[in-house]
């Protein structure tokens, strides 16, 4: 009988393993099952992501949008800053934010300014109201076309844009050129140079008089036709000269006006020849004060046609209310000849030496209107010739809205 396989006497026997085998064996199918389960479990129950993206957040940009300085000076405006704006939508313009002050002394100023450009331009006008003036105090910061700008000198701005305009019917301190090619600006002259630049609303064109043609200007003098012959008006310190046309003989007696800032001819539209309008301007410790008085010459003598009269007061106290000291306080006044009266406006100005500017601040003072005296003047006397200051005050009225000067502040 053949021998089986693994037997001694030829029958199989199936391999026996060892009970530790076994239980071994049993423990390492139990941790390895549900392990493996639980892989398929996330694997069905999480799908695949993309790498987290980190989220973009973008600043708003602080960069200038719009037009930069040099800005063009131009009959509307400077620049961005335009004639009739509203005063809410330039003050939006501005990086800085709003830079809006109230200039408000009753009787002289009532404007609300907008400071921009680092204060080197001001925009001003009526409360609540659009822009009607723009005024540039800085060198760099705007200039003409034919490249005018503050610092520059007057010959180069006349040179550049004209003499001043010749206007029978205006009148205005020397200091305060209006050029001929651009008649709505103001220069303010200050040691020969513009101090600064001011671009007001349209000026009627000067109406054309040919019945008696001022002389031509001549040694720092200015034609006149206080007679049909015409005759020159020199100014010099307190005292005035009236000359013949030529220069040559004078006419009347040289009167003197303490405190003298400027005189000048003017004329009505219903007169064929000029007054003689003085402004004077009297200080004392705590005020200061502008007077207005006209005359026409008689003869050899000087009539009075309008008695002097206060225009414009300011004290220590109400020149604080704008941030400024009386004396650091200027008016350059321009006059306007209607057929019973004078209206009286220009500009306010303040200095600020100690941050190195000649002028700080430019505003547009409110209006005055004098009366003329209908007729001749009663019992008037020829003027002496010195005129130690202003007699008994006439009848000024203020701009609607303003207080007259000297009232309380509203």
């Amino acid at each position: 009988m053949p021998h089986g396989r693994g037997g001694r006497h030829g029958l199989y026997r199936p391999e026996v393993r060892s009970p530790i085998v076994l239980v071994a064996a049993a423990w390492l199918a139990a941790a390895v099952g549900p392990a493996a389960c639980g892989d398929r479990q996330r694997e069905n129950r999480d799908p695949p992501r993309d790498p987290q993206r980190l989220r973009r957040v973008i600043e708003p940009s602080t960069d200038r949008v719009g037009p930069l300085p040099p800005y063009a000076i131009r009959a509307d405006g400077v620049g961005p800053y335009k004639l009739g704006d509203k005063l809410s939508d330039l003050l939006e313009q501005l990086a800085s934010g709003p830079q809006l002050v109230l200039f408000e002394i009753p009787g002289v100023v009532h404007r609300s300014v907008i400071r921009a450009e680092d204060d080197a331009v001001l925009v001003g006008g009526e409360q609540a109201s659009t822009a009607s003036f723009v005024a540039v105090v800085g060198a760099d910061v705007a200039r003409t076309e034919s490249g005018i700008h503050v610092g520059s000198s007057r010959d180069e701005l006349i040179t550049a844009l004209g003499p001043p305009v010749e206007d029978p019917e205006r009148a205005r301190d020397p200091r305060l050129i209006a050029p001929r090619v651009l008649s709505n600006l103001r220069a303010v002259i200050d040691a020969g140079r513009v101090a600064a630049i001011v671009v007001t609303g349209v000026v009627a064109a000067p109406r054309t008089v040919g019945d008696c043609p001022r002389p031509a200007a001549a040694d720092g003098a200015v034609g006149a036709c206080l007679t049909s012959a015409g005759e020159l008006i020199a100014v010099d310190g307190d005292e005035v000269a009236i000359r013949s046309s030529d220069g040559e003989r004078t006419i009347a007696s040289p009167p003197r006006f303490a405190g003298l800032v400027f005189a000048a001819p003017l004329r009505s539209a219903a007169e064929t020849r000029d007054e003689l309008v003085v402004i004077t301007r009297t200080d004392d410790a705590a005020t200061r004060s502008w007077w207005l008085a006209a005359y026409r010459l008689e003869g050899a003598r000087l009539q009075r046609t309008i008695e002097a009269t206060q225009i414009y007061q300011l004290s220590s106290a109400n020149a604080r209310w704008i941030g400024a000291d009386l004396r650091d306080v200027e008016l350059y006044l321009e006059l306007t000849s209607r057929t019973d009266s004078i209206e009286v406006g220009g500009l306010l100005t303040t200095r600020s030496s100690a941050r190195g500017k000649p002028i700080r601040d430019v505003v547009a003072i409110s209006p005055a209107t004098v009366a003329r005296h209908r007729g001749k003047v009663a019992g008037s006397e020829p003027i002496d010739a010195a005129v130690a200051g202003p007699p008994a005050a006439g009848r000024v009225t203020q701009d609607p809205g303003t207080a007259a000067p000297g009232a309380p502040r509203r």
